[in-house]
C-alpha cells in the first residue's frame, strides 16, 4: 500500500519591505505493495501429465491455447469365438488448444477387418471422420484432481463383403480424471464413458457401449513411463442401460516414450480376462468384443 505524507515549512524574516513564503517538502521514500499473484487456472498444471502415459486410459490435460499437435493412431483387435477375426483401424488427428482449458481434435478414420465365420468371409472396409471435443473443469493444482469432460461425434462409412455400403453414426462421452500420487513418479488415471451408436442400413440398429476404466502409470527414468490398466465395457442393444448384450473385462501394460521434447511414441495390449455374452456359453464375450486389442500412437507437438 502506497503511503505519502506532504510536509509544509514556513520561514519569517524580518525587516522592511520582506514577506513571509511558503516552500513544500519534497514526498517522503514510499513502498510499493508485492504485485497480486496471477490466478490460478485449472488448465494450468505446474507438473503436466501426458495424457497417453495410461494406455487405452486417457489423462485430463488439455492443448495450450494456440498449440498443435498432429497425431497418427494404430488400433488393432483380434480374436473371436467361432472363425478368424482381425480388424485394423488407422487415425489421423490434429488437436488445436481453441481457448484456455478447450481443446478441439477432428480426426479422419480408415480401416479394414479380415473375418471368417462358419466358413464364410465377412471382411469389410471403412472410412470416416469425427472431432474431438475436451473442456478441462477442473485442475490438479487448485482442486487436487484433473478433471475433463468429452463430446466425440463421428460418421462412418462401412462396405462389407457380404452386402451393400452402410453409414453409421456414433456419439461419445466421456470423463477423463487424473491425479498425481508421487510428484515426478507416480500417477493415476480414470475414465468413464459412453457411446450411442446408430448402424445403418436404414431402419438404423441402435446400441452403446458403457465403460469405466483406471490406470496407474510409473515414470522410470525422465520421459519413460509404464502403466497397468484394468477396463470393464458393457454392451446393450439399446441407446441406454436397459438392454445388456453382453459384458467384458481387459487388462494390460502400457508404454510411453517422450523421445523429444515434441515428438512421443506410445503404446499398449489388453486382453479380455473375463465377460460373458447374453445366451452364449463361455466365461468370456467374444461376440461383442474381442480378445485381443493393440494400441500404436505417435504425436508431435508444435
Amino acid at each position: 500500500m502506497l503511503h505519502s505524507f506532504r510536509g509544509l515549512s514556513a520561514a519569517l524574516i524580518a525587516g522592511c519591505g520582506l514577506y513571509a513564503a511558503a516552500a513544500s517538502a519534497a514526498d517522503l521514500p514510499s513502498r510499493k505493495a508485492a504485485p497480486a499473484a496471477p490466478p490460478l487456472s485449472v488448465c494450468s498444471e505446474s507438473e503436466g501429465i501426458p495424457t497417453d502415459a495410461f494406455g487405452f486410459t486417457t489423462g485430463s490435460d488439455v492443448a495450450e491455447r494456440g498449440s498443435f499437435s498432429p497425431s497418427l493412431s494404430y488400433f488393432g483387435t483380434f480374436g473371436i469365438r467361432s472363425g478368424r477375426f482381425a480388424s485394423h483401424l488407422g487415425q489421423l488427428q490434429g488437436s488445436y488448444g481453441l481457448a484456455p482449458c478447450l481443446e478441439v481434435g477432428p480426426y479422419l478414420l480408415g480401416g479394414y477387418s479380415d473375418a471368417s465365420i462358419g466358413g464364410f468371409d465377412v471382411d469389410s472396409r471403412g472410412w470416416g471422420a469425427g472431432v474431438e471435443t475436451k473442456y478441462k473443469i477442473l485442475g490438479r493444482d487448485v482442486h487436487g484432481i484433473g478433471l475433463t469432460v468429452v463430446i466425440d461425434p463421428s460418421v462412418n462409412r462401412t462396405d462389407p463383403s457380404f452386402g451393400g455400403p452402410f453409414t453409421g453414426y456414433n456419439t461419445g462421452f466421456r470423463i477423463f480424471a487424473d491425479k498425481t500420487l508421487v510428484p515426478g513418479k507416480l500417477y493415476a488415471a480414470l475414465n468413464v464413458s459412453h457411446d450411442m451408436s446408430w448402424t445403418g442400413p436404414s431402419p438404423y440398429a441402435r446400441s452403446s457401449t458403457f465403460s469405466v476404466g483406471g490406470s496407474l502409470a510409473y515414470q522410470v527414468v525422465e520421459g519413460v513411463y509404464l502403466s497397468g490398466e484394468v477396463r470393464h465395457q458393457r454392451r446393450y442393444n439399446d441407446l441406454g442401460f436397459g438392454n445388456e448384450a453382453g459384458f467384458a473385462t481387459f487388462a494390460g501394460p502400457g508404454v510411453y516414450w517422450q523421445a523429444t521434447k515434441q515428438f512421443a511414441l506410445s503404446a499398449a495390449y489388453n486382453v479380455q480376462l473375463a465377460g460373458k455374452a447374453k445366451g452364449q456359453p463361455g466365461d468370456l464375450d467374444l461376440v461383442n468384443f474381442s480378445q485381443h486389442l493393440v494400441k500404436v500412437k505417435a504425436a508431435y507437438s508444435f
